[in-house]
């Protein structure tokens, strides 16, 4: 049965690879996360230098294509994290939504870390409100609203864009509690 000796080869090889994917793919995340939390903290450079390195990780996590058995799988959630954190960064920075089609990262990535960047926002929103830039605020409220608008007319199935209808029914709760978050932040601004 020596079929079975070349299945055994092939799919420790799989495995090897399937190893390596998930570690680039966790430097993804991390970095991500990191360039995240770089802007909540008002540092944009240190944010841009994550964003810059995780952009070197998703070259090398996008060589794996060859092995769609295991990339599809395990590079989607990093993917989407680098599309959120990326998202974040350019609203808050140059108030635009940046173009992926040229980074390689999967359709789907996309869509769902473009939703998931309305929740980062709401933060960023929320820390603005505390310290009185309600006029910023405004201006991220507009922006969840544009990346919901955008999102909302993409109405297929579950099995072809997973996650995203949740998502963006949660973006629209997340929207609607920061405009009441934001209507209380410009009473007490008014009367104080």
């Amino acid at each position: 049965m020596e079929f079975l000796g070349e299945i055994r080869k092939k799919l420790e090889e799989l495995e090897k690879y399937r190893e390596e994917l998930i570690r680039l793919t966790r430097e993804l995340r991390i970095s991500s996360t990191k360039a995240i939390a770089e802007v909540h903290a008002g540092k944009l450079e240190k944010a841009e230098e994550k964003l810059k390195a995780a952009v070197r990780v998703l070259e090398d996590v996008k060589k794996y294509r060859k092995f769609p058995e295991i990339y599809y799988a395990i590079s989607r959630e990093a993917m989407q994290e680098f599309v959120e954190a990326c998202t974040f960064f350019s609203l808050v920075s140059e108030r635009r939504i940046p173009d992926f089609r040229e980074s390689g990262v999967e359709d789907v990535a996309i869509l769902t870390g473009l939703a998931d960047a309305v929740g980062e926002l709401r933060r960023y929103a929320l820390d603005l409100m505390r310290k009185g830039e309600v006029g910023r605020a405004e201006r991220c409220i507009e922006d969840m609203e544009d990346l919901y608008n955008q999102l909302i007319t993409f109405i297929f199935p579950e099995k072809l864009v997973p996650g995203l209808r949740h998502k963006v029914d949660i973006a629209r709760q997340l929207i609607e509690r920061t405009k009441s978050d934001l209507l209380a932040a410009e009473l007490i601004n008014r009367l104080g």
